[in-house]
């Protein structure tokens, strides 16, 4: 959803599951409110006559949605998000604040708040989160093992990312930070596996700096241009953590409209969107190794020193509110994984495919939701209800 790097508490892989949870709405949002600053303009000059029930709603500043999701980890999950939208100045993207819950058939409960400001004519973002969790997993291939496994986590996460405008031309800079406590716990054989391999869980806090080049469109639409993200995180035992590590991401998103392509008769333009992105651990325990992330495959499942992917999204409109959603792409896992192997991308690829469909759930902001099916190799497959586009 949101073009800001996803991946906050990326350190920490039960802190990823979390925020697909719970803080959908801040990590990944789908919408353009050019539209919205384009209807406050027009409204100055209409007089005062009372609004229609439809209007009413169509500019209120409230969004709620519900979402789903369904795979070998965490079951059928539903929940909801409510947040409201309010622009801090002319010129600046509605900032969001909001609120989600989730609960799932394995009897995991989430919660959360978040909060994405935008102001300054958009050179002052700030990204604010806070929530907890208690999460039972079920796998079906625990850490690629082949064996069954259940687990149960406790998450409790605060974090936040400040970026200020360096230049006119789309440059910024900023520093980001995540606190995490969290433990895992599991009966029998599959709770000494975890003691033997260190995924016990523990507190980690870091800090860290991202550089980002911006020359989207539209902070939460984008139809044209891209997204450059580095950042990292340095977890310290002096900050009040457990364990001193480090992370490092790359992230680069590309959007453009087919201008001349339409498979319906919206006027909204069909987007083709790419992915490419990485994250590298230096000196990282076993729980703050690299996951693959890719739509289908379980957060935390495979892991590994260092991962990266590649992922295309394309979004067509078709009619009226609705349209079709098809993406595919392939991750690769190399370093080491939780065994100490070293291991490289010839034999440890993982291919993404999926598709589905979308609906403007406020159309004049373009805020859609999208159902959608994902399949990875092996048994490897999700459901999604989304609160937006992945990225």
């Amino acid at each position: 959803m949101l073009c800001l790097t996803s991946n906050i508490l990326g350190g920490l892989w039960p802190a990823r599951i979390l925020l697909l949870v719970m803080l959908t709405f801040v990590t990944h949002p789908a919408s353009a409110f050019q539209g919205s600053r384009d209807n406050d303009t027009q409204s100055e000059g209409l007089d005062n006559r009372p609004l229609e029930d439809n209007e009413a709603e169509e500019t209120s500043p409230w969004l709620i949605t519900p979402t789903l999701a369904a795979d070998p980890k965490l079951g059928a999950n539903v929940g909801a998000v409510i947040a409201y939208l309010k622009q801090l100045d002319a010129e600046s993207t509605p900032s969001m604040v909001g609120l989600s819950v989730s609960y799932s058939d394995t009897e995991s409960l989430a919660g959360g708040i978040g909060a994405q400001l935008y102001w300054g004519a958009d050179t002052r973002r700030l990204l604010l989160l806070a929530g907890g969790a208690e999460i039972n997993n079920q796998y079906d291939d625990f850490l690629g093992t082949g064996q069954a496994a259940e687990t149960q986590d406790n998450v409790h996460t605060l974090g936040f990312r400040y970026l200020h405008q360096l230049r006119e031309d789309g440059w910024f800079a900023g520093v980001q930070g995540v606190s995490t406590n969290y433990a895992v716990g599991a009966d029998g054989f599959i709770g000494g596996m975890l003691n033997l391999v260190g995924l016990s869980g523990f507190d980690a806090t870091g800090l860290g700096l991202v550089l980002q080049h911006d020359t989207m469109d539209h902070q939460r639409d984008p139809k044209s241009g891209h997204l450059f993200t580095l950042h990292n995180f340095a977890y310290r035992e002096s900050l009040g953590g457990q364990s001193s590590f480090d992370v490092g991401f790359a992230d680069l998103r590309w959007y453009h409209a087919l201008e001349h392509f339409s498979l319906g008769r919206s006027k909204r333009p069909s987007v083709v969107a790419f992915q490419l992105k990485g994250r590298f651990t230096a000196d990282a325990p076993l729980s703050g190794y690299s996951s693959v992330s890719l739509p289908g495959y379980t957060a935390g499942n495979y892991l590994s020193r260092h991962y990266s992917h590649m992922l295309v999204d394309g979004r067509f409109p078709l009619i009226k509110k609705f349209g079709l959603v098809a993406f595919g792409g392939v991750g690769c896992q190399f370093g080491e994984d939780i065994a100490g192997r070293e291991i490289d991308c010839g034999e440890n690829t993982y291919p993404s495919i999926g598709f589905g469909i979308s609906y403007l759930v406020k159309e004049e902001a373009s805020v859609l939701i999208r159902l959608e099916v994902a399949k990875g190799k092996n048994d490897n497959e999700a459901l999604y209800l989304r609160f937006g586009h992945s990225f």
